[in-house]
Formats: structure tokens, C-alpha cells, sequence
């Protein structure tokens, strides 16, 4: 969360917190060591200064790494990012054309269901016709009046 110079604010700012840091780490370190027993609260702290000194070891070491490099292990490197970015952009490239080829044969299968329903309901149509001729022709033909 952004400590903020808001009008309403005047506490919380980010300047008041820079003064009242090493109030605070005081007040925190002898509530620390009143409250928790010394042996188990050193051997806290001692463990997490043993991880601090790993960290920044480590660190140490990458930055001094990166600094020596030569140029041959510099292009060993941009190679293997290049082809790490290859292999992706072909996988990609891949699996753009499986799917294309998935929807051209998904499209030429509906468009051959259509033809074969055009084909059904045209067969129906045309023996549906052969008997709706007279029903046809009755609708348009005037009855006969029986003269009684």
C-alpha cells in the first residue's frame, strides 16, 4: 500500500516512517529479547544471519560470474536464448496450423452435411410434390354446386 502526502494525512508519511525507524527497530529488539527466552530467541536470530550470509554469497558469486564472462560463453548463452525463443515461436507456428487445419476440415465436413440435407429435402420435396399436386390444384379449383 502507497503511503501518501494526502491533505488528511499528516502522519503517515513516508518521511515520518524514515525518522521513526530506529525507534521502532529499538522498541521491536527489546520487546524481542524480553519476551522470548534466550535460548531459543539467539539461535533464531543466528539462523536467519546464516541465511542472509547464503543469500548474499550467492549473489556475489552470480554478479562475479556475469562479470568474467567472455565473449564465448556470452554467445553460448544468447544462442541458447535464441533457440529456447526458436523452439517456441515453432511450437507455436505448430500449433497454429493444427488448428487451421482442424477448422478448414471441421468447415468442409459441415459444408458437406449441408449438401447432404439439400439432397434429403430436395428427394422429399420432390416426392412430397407428387402428392401435394392435388391438394394443390383442390385449393384452386371452385367446388361444384350439386343441384338438387
Amino acid at each position: 500500500r502507497k503511503m501518501s502526502s494526502a491533505p488528511g494525512n499528516i502522519f503517515l508519511t513516508t518521511e515520518n516512517l524514515a525518522f521513526a525507524f530506529p525507534l521502532i527497530f529499538v522498541c521491536g529488539s527489546y520487546a524481542y529479547f524480553k519476551y522470548v527466552p534466550l535460548h531459543i530467541g539467539l539461535p533464531i536470530l543466528g539462523g536467519l544471519y546464516v541465511l542472509y550470509q547464503i543469500r548474499a554469497q550467492i549473489q556475489a558469486q552470480r554478479d562475479k560470474k556475469l562479470t568474467n564472462m567472455d565473449e564465448k560463453a556470452i554467445s553460448d548463452l544468447a544462442k541458447e536464448l535464441e533457440g529456447e525463443d526458436k523452439t517456441s515461436e515453432t511450437e507455436d507456428a505448430k500449433a497454429k496450423k493444427l488448428a487451421k487445419k482442424k477448422a478448414a476440415i471441421q468447415h468442409r465436413l459441415a459444408a458437406e452435411a449441408r449438401k447432404e440435407e439439400k439432397k434429403k429435402a430436395k428427394k422429399k420435396k420432390s416426392d412430397d410434390d407428387d402428392d401435394d399436386d392435388d391438394v394443390a390444384l383442390d385449393t384452386f379449383v371452385k367446388p361444384s354446386k350439386k343441384k338438387n
